[in-house]
């Protein structure tokens, strides 16, 4: 055997050697992840999040827990934004926000558009059957009309509302527009498209007499618009539907459900000050306008 030939069959054992190295090597690799992730093979859901490598979570603005950011890289800011920053940052992933509405969230995470939507939601029996949920916050409900409205201007109980002159407005899909036929049956109701705080336009355009609004966006609301009052004045006070507010994400995913529970309980505490602290400041601003 020639010089020649002894070095070819090195470079080729080499060669085999590196190969089967690399080819033992890759699965390491595949499965390397954060630890306390679920491994491989556990979540189905985490393990597409990983390959993809982000986290795609729905949003839409809804005070004070998720709220655009204009003045910062950051697009957006409040408990669910610093929640959901810190389920990709354990995950090993970035975070990739995904617009939705009201009447998109739910559909989107059923199909797979978004692995959480972090638009604040609540429970109810129509959720409930097809997701799951990781409490984060609470809040309650709180009516909102104009006090130039003469037909309503003088009423300040609840349970004045249940009239069939009375007219609410609610966004389709919403928690609101489930609870108002429910709690004031004698009561129409005017269903609206779209996302946001509160259909305004449909009492400021004389449209409807009453919206509803989760209680920590009464001094937006207000702040904004003069003319508005609540019912109770004080929405703080208020226990109109007392209820979590959550993220979600598509039912039986277990593995996946209990991995985002283990993050949020540690922060629960700063994430309920953070929503405080946002509605304090809110507060400040609007009494200085």
């Amino acid at each position: 055997m020639s010089w020649s030939e002894v070095k070819h069959g090195k470079l080729v054992a080499v060669v085999f050697l590196v190969a089967i190295g690399l080819a033992t090597f890759r699965p390491a690799l595949a499965d390397s992840r954060p630890a306390g992730v679920p491994k491989a093979g556990e979540s189905a859901a985490i393990d597409a999040i990983i390959q993809r490598g982000t986290l795609r979570v729905g949003v839409t603005p809804t005070f004070p827990w998720l709220n655009r950011n204009k003045d910062d890289n950051d697009p957006w800011y409040g408990s669910s934004w610093t929640l959901a920053k810190a389920y990709a940052k354990a995950l090993g992933v970035k975070l990739e926000p995904v617009a939705v509405t009201n009447d998109t969230k739910i559909p989107l995470l059923l199909s797979g558009g978004i692995d959480v939507t972090i638009s604040a939601i609540s429970p109810n029996p129509e959720r409930d059957k097809v997701i799951d949920y990781v409490p984060y916050s609470s809040s309650a409900f709180c009516i909102f009309g104009l006090k130039t409205d003469t037909k309503v201007a003088k009423l300040t109980k609840a349970d004045e509302l249940n009239n069939p002159d009375i007219i609410f407005a609610a966004y389709v899909g919403t928690n609101q527009y489930k609870w108002i036929p429910a709690t004031f049956p004698k009561a129409k109701l005017r269903g609206v498209t779209g996302s946001g705080q509160a259909p305004l336009d449909e009492i400021l355009s004389g449209r409807a007499d009453f919206v509803l609004a989760d209680a920590p966006q009464e001094p937006i609301l207000k702040g904004a618009h003069k003319t508005i009052f609540s019912i109770p004045a004080d929405c703080s006070t208020s226990d109109l539907n007392k209820t979590i507010v959550a993220h979600a994400v598509k039912k039986d995913q277990t593995v996946f459900l209990n991995f985002l529970v283990g993050i949020e309980k540690p922060l629960d505490a700063s994430l309920r000050r953070e929503d405080h602290d946002i509605g304090v400041k809110e507060s400040q601003r609007s009494s200085q306008m």
